[in-house]
């Protein structure tokens, strides 16, 4: 599965964004020119079967969508948001610091029969979850690599004339790449084939 990123340049607020029921995992990075956080939410949907075919089937039949309405085993969905402040000096307008916020959410299948079935197919069962979960994992590692991209060039970016002119280039330069770990992201599951040349079967 893959997803592409929504992005947004936001004011000098970034909110958090709290999922109840689910795990979270949360990292904040604090320098003094720039600030980094991630919130991962990841959530689980209900699948029962007996077999392997069964299994498949339940999740091709209740997995999450997407926005066009296909349905995936797993999903990965997330956000780079970024902001800046800056400051009018004598050489020029400058960023004075760039602060950037990625959400992310990951769904999963939960067997419910799993403490019940046989060994055989629960063996079978944890080596594909543990493989999907570790796809869509990489997944969310795009953008993470987006923000710090973000950080690390916005940061670089030289005196403009103006406020409006460097706003100007450093939302296009956000945007660009975001979009760059987009078309990675696509390459990733193309390559991977949704992770199955990875060993992702049941």
């Amino acid at each position: 599965m893959w997803l592409s990123a929504t992005l947004r340049a936001l004011p000098n607020r970034m909110p958090a964004l709290r999922t109840p029921r689910s795990i979270i995992a949360a990292l904040l990075f604090v320098a003094s020119h720039a600030s980094a956080s991630e919130q991962l939410d990841i959530s689980y949907y209900p699948i029962s079967g007996d077999t392997p075919a069964q299994l498949l089937q339940a999740m091709q039949d209740n997995g999450p969508q997407a926005d066009d309405g296909s349905r995936f085993h797993g999903y990965t969905r997330w956000n780079v948001r970024w902001n800046y402040r800056t400051n009018s000096r004598s050489n020029g307008c400058v960023l004075q610091r760039v602060d950037t916020q990625v959400n992310g959410s990951i769904t999963l299948p939960e067997w419910t029969g799993e403490h019940t079935a046989d060994a055989k197919l629960r063996e079978r069962w944890r080596n594909y979850s543990t493989l999907l979960r570790e796809h869509e994992q990489g997944h969310y590692r795009f953008a993470l690599d987006a923000a710090a991209e973000i950080r690390r060039q916005l940061a670089a970016l030289p005196p403009q004339r103006n406020c409006d002119a460097l706003v100007q280039q450093a939302n296009q330069l956000g945007a660009s790449l975001v979009e760059l770990q987009r078309q990675r992201e696509i390459a990733y599951d193309r390559d991977s084939n949704h992770g199955r040349n990875n060993g992702l079967e049941l």
